[in-house]
């Protein structure tokens, strides 16, 4: 099981290689995942993407990953481990695919490191404002006092779909049992705390995609962001998946990973 030290902290990641079979690319791809899951939320896509290199990761507090009692964690922090990860692994630039709150990530790379996002993949992203930080600021005590079964028993069904399946919540459901609820609080606080990344100065291609009754990152501040997006029209594009809630890849395994396939292949 791969572990590495970045910034001072033990990351579990899985670096998936190009299937032998397959036309390979040399395309990089890196996923962030959000709050209450793991790595373990883009597995279902890979099929689609065999061509690639795709390099996933837990947050740090979240799944496999380490956790410090007592310390934080940020959006920036986070971004700072993806840039780690990947000087690790020896990559010079990736294509960067975040998440709900790992969905900040992509946008606060490019904008500020610009020179290591080939391009930027938003699935889901939250976009921060006093009432997204009110609903985070309240999930705390609540994980504090009873741990993550709370969450566990209520978010499988209110944040998916009506075509979600047992199987997909029961998925759902074991990704947020498995959490450290310390960990899980310092990323809670990571989305209070967070700022909207500097939506103007991303300038790559990027693709966004959305669930349409997605009630944890509306579509309408989906929109909102890549309206706001510096990228130029004809390098950026909006996907709504109908039906999909928050949980897109395990919702909608295969037109996720369609839609990043022929994303990528027009690069």
């Amino acid at each position: 099981m791969p572990f590495a030290t970045i910034n001072n902290h033990s990351l579990h990641y899985t670096d998936i290689a190009p299937s032998s079979s397959s036309q390979s690319s040399p395309q990089t791809l890196i996923f962030v995942h959000g709050l209450g899951s793991t790595q373990n939320y883009y597995f279902p896509i890979f099929q689609s993407l065999t061509s690639y290199r795709c390099i996933i990761f837990d947050n740090y507090g979240a799944g496999r990953s380490e956790y410090k009692p007592g310390t934080e964690t940020s959006i920036d922090s986070i971004g700072k481990d993806v840039l780690g990860l990947l000087d690790y692994l020896e990559v010079d630039k990736a294509i960067v695919a975040g998440y709900s709150m790992g969905g900040m990530v992509p946008t606060h790379l490019a904008s500020t490191s610009p020179s290591r996002v080939v391009a930027a993949i938003l699935i889901g992203p939250v976009h921060p404002s006093p009432q997204v930080a009110e609903v985070f600021k309240q999930r705390v005590p609540k994980v504090q006092s009873g741990g993550m079964e709370s969450m566990a028993n209520a978010i499988p069904n209110a944040a998916t779909g009506p075509n979600a399946t047992a199987l997909q919540k029961a998925f759902i459901r074991e990704q947020l049992l498995a959490q450290n609820p310390e960990g899980y609080v310092a990323n809670c606080r990571a989305i209070e705390n967070a700022t909207p990344p500097a939506y103007k100065d991303v300038n790559v291609p990027t693709l966004m995609i959305a669930g349409e009754v997605d009630k944890s990152a509306p579509l309408e501040g989906c929109k909102f962001i890549f309206e706001s997006l510096g990228t130029e029209e004809g390098k950026k594009r909006l996907k709504v998946l109908p039906g999909v809630g928050h949980w897109h890849c395990v919702e909608a395994p295969d037109e996720v990973g369609r839609l990043v396939r022929e994303f990528v292949e027009g690069l």
